[in-house]
């Protein structure tokens, strides 16, 4: 099966700081070399050469974390879907965390251009002593018309398997000419986001803080939260722009890795 992109990548401990064992990848997908922005934590930015996914474009994406790695990932850029004739675009993630390992992936919006079709698809497999955060942001793209929600349809799902076992499905499916904007839908609002944390390190105490953290998000923001079957946190966002959301997850990814790691923030985005 041909990928216009393939990506493969390896993290594991090694005297105390995580490193990059092993690396490999072909087509439109590159990964630039470490940045430490943390002493021990290294942070790696995935990178799409070609300015955009088109007509039938299929990416698959591997990261593995060894035991006690952990490692920070992001994009160089959004991930810009454009305008499809034929075959939707298709995108493949797998993540697979080791014990006590502890992935961070924060990546650009996905901007869906009109006529855009895109499938996603995010498998993660952890142990129930790892760490898995990751926030997703979907936008409306540029239409000529300057009509918001022209592309044809996004899909989005995400499956965590927690010890061997599918502990949760998410599955989001967007689809402007069937209704958008109502209720139960965008309700309004034109930005979505949905940030993920799956840790032994949320606890009933960690819930009691963020909860009152959660205060002081920006009013213009529309915000709910939930715990899944596994000790973590579901946060999901509507806004009407894309900074809105990035400043809230900016707030949470602090918020966690100062209460379950005792770490300094860092700031992932290239602007």
């Amino acid at each position: 099966m041909s990928w216009s992109g393939l990506l493969r990548c390896t993290a594991m401990e090694e005297n105390g700081r995580t490193v990059i064992s092993d690396c490999y990848y072909e087509g439109a997908l590159k990964l630039t070399r470490p940045i430490y922005l943390h002493p021990s934590q290294p942070t790696i930015y995935l990178i799409h050469v070609g300015g955009g996914y088109v007509d039938g474009d299929r990416y698959k994406t591997e990261i593995m974390l060894q035991e006690r790695a952990h490692l920070i990932a992001t994009t160089q850029s959004a991930t810009k879907i454009y305008k499809i004739v034929k075959m939707p675009v298709q995108q493949y993630t797998s993540f697979y965390l080791d014990d006590q390992s502890v992935l961070e992936f924060f990546p650009d919006p996905v901007i869906a251009y009109e006529k855009a079709q895109f499938y996603q698809e995010t498998t993660v497999y952890m142990k129930e002593s790892s760490t898995f955060i990751y926030g997703d942001i979907i936008t409306p793209g540029w239409s000529e018309s300057g009509e918001l929600f022209r592309y044809d349809w996004i899909r989005s799902k995400l499956k965590i398997y927690y010890e061997g076992n599918l502990m949760l499905f998410d599955h989001l499916y967007l689809e402007p000419s069937k209704g958008i904007t109502g209720i139960l839908q965008m309700e309004g609002y034109t930005h979505f986001g949905s940030l993920f944390v799956i840790s032994p390190f949320i606890t009933k105490h960690i819930l009691q803080k963020f909860e009152w953290m959660a205060t002081r998000f920006p009013a213009s923001a529309h915000l709910g939260w939930s715990t899944p079957m596994m000790p973590g946190l579901i946060v999901r966002v509507l806004a009407h722009e894309t900074h809105v959301i990035e400043t809230i997850f900016q707030m949470i990814h602090q918020f966690i890795r100062e209460e379950c790691f005792q770490e300094e923030p860092i700031f992932l985005r290239k602007y």
